[in-house]
């Protein structure tokens, strides 16, 4: 019983505070002027005689005018405050808001019928509050470095959704996205060894990853082609270079079993009625397999060099093996002791033809791939 009552008490509470909550109480108690009257509204267009939500409305509207005229004068008289436009601007901004809301509900006009429209206040700060975004981006933008870019591109964004075209404003945008990119050149990769093989299809799936699942629009990958061809200066280098790589001899192993299979039907027989009965008994063979394999295997060496210095910043060695296997077998005895796949591997009579050395080379690179991209994500996930 006491269990009851007190969920009984916390189900109250839970529906007394999800209740003031959507009226607009909660948010007014805590001072947030705005959102209190924009709840106490939405409240009042599906129940217009709620009363919570009109003395949040009533209380609130009041409050955020107040509280919007005295922190624009104290913004203003500010120094220091390299914002303060463009906080006057959302003040602004919010109030207009504010007052629109209230003259798409009728119940909400009953309450407050001469809500107050700050377009000309509105207006002049938007353009200060434009001036000012794009005079901090463009001082950001002269210190040169990719974080202090990252800044601007974010103030020119800004600037640019208070006035549309500000300016230079879009030009200026592509100037700061592409000196906050961090420029990556993925080399072209050699592989050392007795055998002439081609990378390139690793080197592809590598640039693909990179420009697909490093999900970061401040990165950014380019081909020796591509760096050659806008003479591009980049910030760092992934050089890649197999070494080692070998496909060793074949080995082959053969290894005999038995196999039995119980209750097949080995023949009939006759009563002395004369009536046919089935004879089931258990049949055997013996199988021999025969296995051929070849081995190849090699390394991988991955350095992140920064092109400025040449210092290597990371780097990561990967070791990869790759068998190709392949069986065909003959057996003596029934065949019905046999499995399906057995029996289909005795119907073959010699080894496939082994794939070439860059067959074998693909294959041994899928483990080293996966190994190397997690490589990547780990070391650019801090960029």
């Amino acid at each position: 019983m006491k269990k009851l009552n007190l969920f009984i008490a916390v189900a109250a509470m839970i529906v007394l505070f999800e209740s003031c909550k959507s009226t607009g109480m909660q948010a007014l108690t805590q001072g947030d002027y705005y959102t209190a009257c924009l709840q106490a509204i939405d409240k009042l267009r599906s129940s217009p005689e709620n009363e919570k939500a009109s003395t949040a409305l009533s209380q609130g509207y009041q409050m955020a005018v107040n509280y919007t005229e005295k922190e624009t004068e104290r913004l203003l008289a500010s120094t220091s405050d390299n914002s303060r436009y463009q906080k006057i601007f959302d003040l602004y901004g919010k109030m207009n808001n504010i007052a629109i809301q209230i003259s798409r509900c009728p119940a909400a006009l009953q309450i407050i019928p001469n809500a107050d429209y700050y377009n000309s206040q509105l207006e002049t700060a938007r353009n200060m509050a434009a001036e000012e975004c794009y005079r901090q981006a463009v001082a950001n933008l002269n210190i040169g470095t990719r974080s202090a870019a990252k800044q601007a591109y974010l103030q020119f964004q800004r600037a640019n959704s208070i006035i549309a075209g500000y300016k230079d404003v879009v030009n200026k945008l592509q100037e700061a996205k592409w000196m906050a990119t961090l420029k990556v050149v993925l080399e072209q990769i050699p592989v050392e060894g007795q055998y002439k093989i081609s990378a390139d299809f690793f080197q592809n799936k590598v640039f693909e990853y990179f420009s697909t699942a490093i999900r970061n629009e401040y990165i950014n990958i380019f081909s020796p082609e591509e760096a050659e061809s806008i003479n591009l200066q980049p910030d760092q280098i992934i050089r890649l270079r197999f070494l080692d790589f070998v496909v060793g001899q074949m080995r082959e192993s053969r290894d005999s079993y038995e196999v039995k299979r119980d209750s097949v039907k080995t023949g009939t027989y006759k009563d002395d009625k004369g009536v046919s009965h089935d004879i089931y008994g258990t049949v055997k063979a013996k199988i021999t397999k025969r296995k051929v394999e070849i081995s190849s295997s090699g390394i991988l060496d991955a350095f992140i060099v920064d092109y400025r210095t040449n210092t290597i910043i990371s780097q990561q060695r990967f070791s990869g093996t790759y068998v190709w296997t392949d069986y065909y077998a003959s057996f003596n005895g029934d065949e019905r002791a046999l499995t399906k796949k057995e029996l289909d591997l005795c119907r073959r009579t010699e080894f496939s033809t082994p794939p070439p050395p860059q067959e074998m080379f693909i294959q041994f690179t899928i483990p080293i791939y996966n190994n190397l991209t997690r490589f990547i994500q780990n070391f650019y996930r801090n960029y």
